[in-house]
């Protein structure tokens, strides 16, 4: 074997084994975004439920959500949290009490990937939520394409409102941006 075949054969192996860690890791990333609707909420724990019951792989939460008004006794992220140690006592979980928003969400969430060093990830959230969250996880988080795990809802009025919350995606990127 001549030197560039085996430079090739080097490339090709890394590349390879590369790929074939990704694939084959035993561990899901999940961020579990919150809800201050309650009803809708709950529609996102039982489709992560669902989620967890249908895997093989260690499962690591993110659950994130913080007050929406300084009055509220719990936050987003500590009433899931209940209710999944309830059914899921054993599972590791991080929990982020600040973000109030899905902007602040992910920025959140990228500086703990960040020190984790987390390549691959899943996202917890609603269908109607999708669009925007896709488009703000993308504004805040870079290089990378995350897999989505959406729990299904009939609520008309979040449909609606999403289109309002859609015009305001880069203004709510830019300014929770700017205040971290």
């Amino acid at each position: 074997m001549n030197f560039l075949e085996y430079i090739t054969f080097v490339v090709s192996i890394s590349i390879l084994w590369q790929y074939y860690k990704e694939d084959i890791s035993d561990e899901n990333i999940i961020l579990v975004l919150g809800c201050s609707n309650s009803y809708i909420q709950e529609q996102r724990i039982q489709t992560l439920f669902e989620y967890i019951e249908n895997t093989n792989k260690h499962t690591v939460l993110y659950l994130s959500g913080g007050k929406k008004t300084p009055e509220l006794k719990e936050t987003e992220a500590d009433i899931m949290l209940k209710k999944i140690n309830k059914k899921y006592p054993e599972l590791e979980i991080h929990v982020d009490r600040t973000a109030t928003n899905t902007a602040e969400n992910f920025i959140n969430f990228n500086k703990w990937i960040e020190e984790k060093n987390v390549n691959k990830i899943i996202i917890n959230t609603s269908d109607f939520h999708k669009e925007r969250a896709e488009k703000i996880f993308n504004g805040v988080i870079k290089n990378k394409t995350p897999e989505w795990n959406l729990s299904i809802s009939n609520c008309e009025w979040c449909w609606e409102n999403e289109k309002i919350h859609m015009k305001n995606v880069e203004n709510d990127i830019n300014k929770s941006l700017h205040q971290i």
